[in-house]
């Protein structure tokens, strides 16, 4: 398959993007994008959705497994404005606005406007004005609802937008389906001039989430487009090629939005370079994330001891419970702790600093050697034990080396 329709030029000018410009486009509906992860749609796996998609029944048939595809739909995997009013029913410029006129100027005489020269002009500028508005919408236009064939921009939209259009009470997801169809059915398989110029990053989202796979574990939250991956994707690809088809996997169970109120993600976004960066705001962030972590270890432990009772002999439930196991860094022998906090500590305040099971800390050794020794651990200077909780293989032998040598003083005095 041939794809017209990548998400790779909006991406890359959001990397750059100045404050006001983000605001803007969160003012426009479109703020789940700055988030966005995705640069390329690997054209295998968006080809094999595409040929399944029925757009007389609005379904993805996958193995006799049917999706329907709605504009909920379309709102859950890309997050942007549903509802309200849809674009073609809005009232077309005027014959005597001028804003159209001057958003071309930007472009001097050229006849044919890509996609190259509307990121020049974004990334030239930090300003958010009308026609950053307008230029935006470009892009998501033709990375996320249709392209053409030509290399040149589809231009369509703007002829429905003026100064005075509430852009975020546009239906965009209805939008985005109308252009499912029209380029469904405008498409020819297998031929070497035909291009797709639709939405594939759409439907390439919407059978990852709903497929399931056991090639690899993704959050499954909303909108979807912020937590997959251009190369989560191409792994997936890959994997299921490798077992010789797609579409393989079962349905996943209805989407519930099971996030507590307070939840914090614990992914990093590019929103966080525009956050306060006080220590104040990096203690309440840390302080939400770690809450965040306690609660999701303790609904997966749940989820997955329910799955491996009812499912004894399901060897994936087995796999994650090995990936767990290997990422909270837990043994199943009994064991001693990374992070082994002082009895009269308990982090920040209201934290439950659960220890995670691993290997002993260089304090941990350090007591041990001294109950062998009979010493008893006293603090004549009044200060308290250095808290370094987390030292590397090199870091903790330089320290077992300095004991010895602390050790091998004392000896000597005593001598």
């Amino acid at each position: 398959m041939k794809n017209r329709c990548s998400p790779e030029a909006l991406l890359s000018i959001i990397l750059g993007m100045s404050k006001e410009q983000k605001e803007s486009v969160r003012s426009m509906g479109f703020g789940a994008l700055l988030k966005m992860k995705i640069t390329d749609i690997p054209l295998k796996l968006g080809f094999y959705v595409l040929q399944k998609f029925d757009s007389e029944r609005m379904v993805i048939d996958i193995e006799g497994k049917e999706l329907k595809v709605t504009a909920e739909s379309v709102h859950d995997m890309l997050g942007i404005p549903i509802g309200g009013t849809k674009l073609t029913q809005l009232d077309q410029w005027p014959k005597d606005d001028t804003s159209y006129d001057e958003w071309k100027q930007q472009f001097k005489k050229d006849s044919i406007i890509r996609l190259s020269a509307i990121k020049n002009v974004i990334v030239s500028t930090t300003q958010a004005d009308f026609n950053f508005k307008l230029n935006f919408l470009v892009l998501f236009v033709n990375t996320f609802c249709e392209s053409t064939s030509m290399g040149r921009c589809n231009l369509f939209p703007l002829s429905y937008i003026s100064r005075k259009t509430d852009i975020s009470n546009i239906d965009w997801c209805s939008y985005v389906l109308d252009c499912l169809v029209r380029t469904k059915n405008s498409y020819i398989p297998y031929s070497d001039t035909s291009f797709f110029v639709g939405p594939s990053a759409f439907l390439v989202l919407f059978y990852a989430d709903n497929i399931h796979s056991e090639a690899l574990t993704v959050t499954r939250k909303r909108p979807t487009i912020c937590y997959w991956s251009s190369e989560k994707i191409r792994y997936r690809e890959t994997f299921e090629q490798e077992k010789g088809r797609f579409g393989l996997g079962e349905l996943n169970e209805e989407f519930v939005n099971e996030q507590d109120e307070g939840d914090t993600d614990l992914e990093d976004s590019d929103s966080d370079k525009d956050e306060d960066h006080s220590v104040e705001a990096y203690e309440s962030k840390i302080s939400k994330m770690l809450n965040s972590f306690e609660r999701m270890k303790e609904k997966l432990n749940l989820k997955l001891n329910d799955a491996i009772t009812k499912f004894p002999e399901k060897e994936s439930f087995r796999i994650f419970e090995e990936k767990m196991t290997n990422i909270i860094g837990e043994e199943k022998t009994e064991g001693t702790t990374i992070f082994e906090f002082p009895s009269n500590q308990t982090g920040f305040e209201g934290i439950n600093l659960t220890p995670i099971t691993g290997q002993k800390t260089n304090d941990q050794k350090e007591n041990e050697d001294k109950e062998g020794n009979g010493e008893e651990d006293n603090d004549n200077d009044g200060s308290q034990p250095e808290e370094d909780y987390l030292l590397d293989s090199n870091e903790a032998e330089n320290e077992r080396i300095k004991n010895d040598g602390d050790n091998n003083k004392k000896k000597v005095k005593l001598k």
